[in-house]
Formats: C-alpha cells, sequence, structure tokens
C-alpha cells in the first residue's frame, strides 16, 4: 500500500502536471479524459484523501454528501469553484481550494484578440482566404476599423479587467469602467470611472 497520500484526479491535465503528481502522490489519473458520471466520481474517489476537479465536474450538496469520509480536500484546477456546494463542503469539513489569477492573462489575450479580431473582420478574412475567396487589394476592401485610439468601455474591474485595460493602452485606448468603487491610484486622464454602468452602452462603447 502506498503511503503517499491518494489523489482523485477527474480529467486528463498536462503532462508536466501528471507526471509531478505521480512523483508526489498516488494519483488516479483519467487518460482517455473521459467526463465521470456522479456514481462514478463517488465510486473513484473512494479511498482518496483529495480530489482534483476541472470546472466540469458538479459537486452538488447531494454529491458531497455522499463521497467518502476518506476525502478531505476538493483541489480545483480552476480559477472558479461555482461548481462546487462550498458551504455544503464545509459541513462535511472538506477544503476547497482554486486557482486564482492564473488565468487572467490568458483571458486578456484573447479578449482582445476577439476585440481586434471582430474589428478588423479577421474572421471573414480567414473564411475568403480558405475558400480561395480573396480578392486583390483594395482601398476599400476588408478594412475593417481601427482599434487604436478608441474608447473601451469595461464592466467589473476585476483581476480580468485589469489585465484588459493594461494590454489595452498599448492600443492607446482610453479606459471607461464601472465597478462598485473606484480604482486606488488610478489615472483619471486614461482610466475614466463610471459611476453607473448606464455610461457604457451593451456592445461596450462608452457614451458621452
Amino acid at each position: 500500500m502506498s503511503s503517499q497520500p491518494t489523489v482523485l484526479v477527474t480529467r486528463k491535465l498536462p503532462d508536466a502536471v501528471e507526471a509531478r503528481l505521480r512523483r508526489d502522490y498516488d494519483a488516479r489519473l483519467n487518460p482517455d479524459d473521459r467526463l465521470y458520471s456522479h456514481d462514478e466520481l463517488i465510486e473513484r474517489s473512494r479511498g482518496a484523501q483529495a480530489i482534483l476537479p476541472c470546472h466540469t465536474e458538479h459537486f452538488t450538496a447531494q454529491v458531497l454528501e455522499r463521497l467518502p469520509a476518506d476525502v478531505r480536500i476538493i483541489a480545483n484546477f480552476s480559477v472558479g469553484y461555482d461548481h462546487v456546494d462550498v458551504n455544503a463542503a464545509r459541513a462535511r469539513g472538506i477544503v476547497v481550494t482554486n486557482t486564482p489569477d492564473v488565468l487572467s492573462d490568458a483571458t486578456a489575450e484573447l479578449t482582445m484578440m476577439l476585440m481586434i479580431g471582430a474589428a478588423r473582420r479577421a474572421g471573414e478574412g480567414e473564411r475568403l482566404v480558405r475558400e480561395r475567396l480573396w480578392k486583390d487589394w483594395s482601398p476599400a476592401f476588408m478594412v475593417g476599423t481601427q482599434v487604436t485610439g478608441k474608447r473601451l468601455g469595461i464592466l467589473g474591474m476585476g483581476r480580468v479587467g485589469r489585465v484588459v485595460a493594461r494590454r489595452a493602452r498599448g492600443f492607446d485606448m482610453r479606459i471607461h469602467y464601472h465597478d462598485l468603487r473606484r480604482l486606488e491610484g488610478s489615472d483619471e486622464g486614461v482610466i475614466v470611472y463610471e459611476r453607473t454602468a448606464s455610461g457604457v452602452d451593451q456592445d461596450g462603447a462608452v457614451r458621452q
């Protein structure tokens, strides 16, 4: 019997992560990356002291009630933990952890990609290229909209919102944001606080 703690890993994780798990724990991996049902999750967790799930597994109060008593921690491989009934876990004495801030840069980069891609009609252009319909260049063909110098509205200036604002400043964008409170130490000449969300349209444009 292994002297190392047993960890149930619910999804296929990056190779380096799984190598670390195999080194430090008695890891029950999921090489097929199959989504376990609630019954399978409970059965596979028998004898495990920890579960390392992703956001795809839902630990409702009913699931947590059925977990074996050996399970002491749910260590999420995710920033969000809304898929876990935290109150029910607390009642069972199960610790719930997450990985805050690790995806802020990635999410901000995706935000910038989508914003620039939409403005510059990248999706349309990509389809034209793949279908071999791209015409010779002309001043009026697939120009799109310039992002540089525009105003960007951000609803909710949390971790991701702050990173998006920093990335947008590289495009000389002026940031307008709405949040419950004003950011401390922000440059109001560059980052403008909107007291109500009514100052920002649904499409992210700021109304004067």
